[in-house]
């Protein structure tokens, strides 16, 4: 037989249900309170009383093991190698269980002694069970009578240690339900936090997209107001007229272009070899890439600098043409059209300045912030509506979540008040 001993299955007897009862989220603590302190006087109560039996047990186990070693287990008659075996077993179980006999249990004043008592017994058990363990052999071949009345003394007292630990398990789920009562709370208060600043801010949104419409049909009034005054008409004419003339410059470009086009070879050779400062330079590159843009009455001096110089280095041989003559003769019929190109330009600028003075008689720029105005509103507006939604699918979300909070809470409190509990908001 192994020396053994576990917990006893208990059985909990419901406590009568008492009646429904409504509270509120500040009155849960004191509910709590209220509950838990008479829970704690009775366990206090209870673990005194198995101390006793505890203490009793110790006692009884202590005068059985003082019998036996007393007792010469009549090892006297045995072979040698046995006596030897059987005295040791005997003085290792008597000296081990004599010692946790002799412990004396922490006295009960508070709930935390009931956790060091238990604690106390469990490290008492579990010694005594591995020294007789250990020696199980000796003492049931030597200390037979011993070894049953030990069994019975242990499996009391482990029956006493089972008690003690099912009154500490209830207390810990009652804190843990408890805690998770406190932690309901906690969410809900945060959830109830949580949808007030989103109402606040779905008034907000909405104050928002009504003064967002507000402005969007004013605008559009304005609009269609600046649209239909006589000058908005008179200014599409004017517009109407300067686009119709469009074309006159791209043609004037391109007669520009075609004539450097005759001559684009030499130029663009001689802008390697060319001796003139860092402005020339930049204006000889300008002219290769854009003539029309830098064909100006201002650079006008220039150009022909630049272009003369062209002539001299193709004649002098310093640039290297198929037909110097004739490239030659190309640079001077350019320079000779500079007026012609001038005077074209001049007179494409003056039409597109006169007409664009018939511009002034409406204020386009105030059209066009009011229509980006407009166009802006708008996008908040939908920005605003998609928020609105938002909040109002996070506000429903929010009921829910506190709906089944509330549901844990109250099945929560039932439990510990053992009857209905309905929480109030």
């Amino acid at each position: 037989m192994v020396f053994g001993f576990g917990k006893k299955k208990t059985v909990d007897v419901p406590s009568p249900v008492q009646q429904q009862r409504e509270v509120s989220l500040h009155d849960i603590p004191q509910i709590i309170e209220k509950i838990e302190t008479p829970r704690i006087s009775n366990i206090l109560q209870e673990a005194r009383q198995l101390k006793t039996r505890i203490e009793s047990n110790q006692k009884n186990i202590h005068e059985l093991i003082l019998h036996l070693e007393s007792d010469d287990l009549k090892l006297d008659d045995v072979d040698k190698n046995l006596k030897t075996i059987g005295k040791r077993g005997k003085d290792a179980v008597v000296s081990t269980i004599k010692k946790e006999t002799k412990v004396k249990l922490t006295n009960i004043t508070k709930y935390d002694d009931v956790i060091y008592l238990n604690n106390e017994v469990n490290q008492m058990l579990k010694r005594m069970g591995d020294v007789l363990g250990l020696h199980t052999r000796v003492m049931h071949v030597f200390a037979k009578k011993y070894a049953d009345k030990l069994k019975n003394e242990i499996a009391d007292l482990a029956q006493n240690r089972n008690a003690l630990q099912r009154i500490i398990g209830e207390q810990e789920e009652f804190r843990n339900n408890s805690s998770s009562i406190f932690e309901i709370i906690k969410k809900i208060q945060d959830l109830d936090l949580e949808k007030k600043q989103r109402d606040h801010r779905l008034n907000e949104v909405a104050r928002e997209k009504n003064e967002a419409s507000e402005t969007i049909l004013k605008l559009e009034r304005e609009i269609t107001e600046l649209k239909s005054s006589p000058e908005h008409k008179q200014f599409l004419e004017v517009r109407k007229k300067i686009d119709s003339i469009a074309h006159e410059k791209y043609e004037i470009r391109d007669k520009i272009a075609a004539q450097f086009s005759k001559i684009s070879r030499p130029l663009n050779k001689y802008s390697y070899v060319s001796s003139f400062d860092k402005p020339m330079k930049k204006l000889m590159e300008e002219l290769i890439s854009d003539p029309y843009q830098v064909m100006s009455v201002e650079n006008k001096e220039s150009i022909i600098e630049i272009l003369q110089a062209v002539t001299k280095s193709v004649v002098a041989g310093n640039v290297s043409v198929k037909d110097s003559d004739k490239s030659a003769e190309l640079v001077e019929e350019t320079i000779e059209r500079l007026d012609e190109f001038l005077k074209l330009k001049s007179s494409y600028a003056k039409k597109i300045s006169d007409l664009e003075s018939g511009l002034h008689v409406f204020d386009a720029k105030k059209l066009e912030e009011k229509e980006s105005n407009l166009e802006k509103t708008k996008t908040n507006l939908n920005d605003l509506d998609a928020s609105h939604k938002k909040l109002r699918n996070e506000i429903s979300d929010s009921h829910s979540q506190t709906d089944a909070a509330k549901l844990e809470l109250e099945k929560n409190l039932t439990f510990l008040n053992k009857g209905k509990v309905i929480v109030k908001f």
